[in-house]
């Protein structure tokens, strides 16, 4: 049986053993005449902290998933920052998902955390069997079909992830790219995403301390955050956010910290699709350059309270003509937490 890592309360879980992909038991023998309705199976998973859910879009009423799905991501329920909600798209049965994020309180176009979580639990677990959907082998690749594209997810020997994000990179370049100031501060537009840099937050803000992340910085990225988006709007509102730091050694590309909802109190530590476009801002600045294939390494998951981490996110970019062509994106940290059953 898998142990449950989040708090049960109303949302009560009925375990499955983690790799057989059975169904046993519908209802929970429970004392008395109470009894419970069937539930939902549901697959929990996190990369670099940052926490995902999968489950089988057909078990929420259209007029009302945004709101459950919501609950869903929620205390005192499974909880988490992203619900993925699975199902076979009807015009060429492809997997499709309906993305959810509990930040924003909206849905998302694609998540890269996703991904990753995904192709994760289609490896280990019997996904298909468990959500009842028409899924390949699971020795053999996946690819989500998502509002921006699709997105091929492999596995290697060694049960590594990689997320093939050509779809994100072909979005951003579709929404723009451009550089300017936000508060005195160099900055990128990179598609929706907001992405700058320590050392030019610190030209602007010398009192400005990443590691840790104390107060008052965060109170200085909560205001970029809101003058980007005015300076560079793009008809939504914005919550990508991305701030890479330098190391001291050199020993991989830089230091990330994604503060996405920051005025909300939340930041998060790691962020598939934030990573690719830090590494297109870094393109677009002349940071690094081609033509032709790049190997980067960036440093994340340290939590809320400091730049950087203790886990690697790699990316491969296909650069040409100063503009990039393709990306791949792997992260170091990848773990499925639960399986069960929600009952909402």
């Amino acid at each position: 049986m898998i142990e449950l890592k989040f708090p049960l309360l109303p949302a009560i879980l009925e375990c499955q053993e983690a790799r057989s992909g059975t169904r046993k038991g519908g209802v929970i023998d429970l004392p008395g005449d109470l009894k419970l309705k069937k539930g939902i199976f549901f697959l929990k998973g996190h990369m670099g902290g940052n926490e995902i859910v999968l489950l089988p879009r057909r078990e929420f009423p259209e007029e009302s998933e945004l709101e459950l799905g919501l609950k869903v991501l929620e205390r005192p329920h499974i909880g988490g920052d992203q619900l993925g909600l699975l199902y076979e798209r009807a015009e060429d049965s492809l997997l499709g998902s309906k993305i959810l994020d509990v930040h924003s309180r909206d849905y998302l176009s694609i998540c890269g955390g996703l991904t990753q979580v995904l192709g994760k639990a289609h490896r280990e677990f019997d996904l298909g069997n468990l959500f009842e959907l028409p899924l390949p082998e699971r020795t053999e690749d996946l690819t989500l079909e998502t509002e921006v594209g699709a997105f091929p997810i492999r596995n290697d020997l060694e049960g590594r992830t990689t997320s093939v994000v050509d779809s994100f990179v072909e979005s951003v370049y579709r929404v723009g790219v451009e550089s300017g100031t936000v508060n005195g501060v160099l900055s990128f537009r990179v598609g929706n995403f907001f992405v700058t840099f320590e050392e030019e937050v610190k030209k602007r803000y010398p009192g400005a301390s990443f590691n840790p992340l104390d107060e008052g910085t965060k109170e200085i990225l909560v205001e970029l955050q809101k003058e980007f988006r005015k300076e560079f709007s793009t008809g939504r509102e914005n919550r990508d956010f991305a701030v890479m730091g330098e190391t001291e050694d050199k020993s991989s590309a830089g230091r990330l910290i994604f503060p996405h909802n920051l005025s909300e109190g939340s930041l998060e530590p790691s962020c598939g699709t934030g990573t690719v476009a830090v590494a297109i801002a870094l393109v677009e600045r002349g940071s690094i350059t081609g033509p032709g294939e790049l190997e980067l390494e960036f440093e994340s998951g340290g939590g809320e309270e400091s730049i950087g981490g203790p886990e690697i996110t790699n990316v491969t970019l296909e650069v040409e003509s100063g503009r990039v062509k393709s990306a791949r994106f792997s992260h170091s940290l990848v773990e499925i937490l639960a399986v069960g059953k929600l009952y909402l």
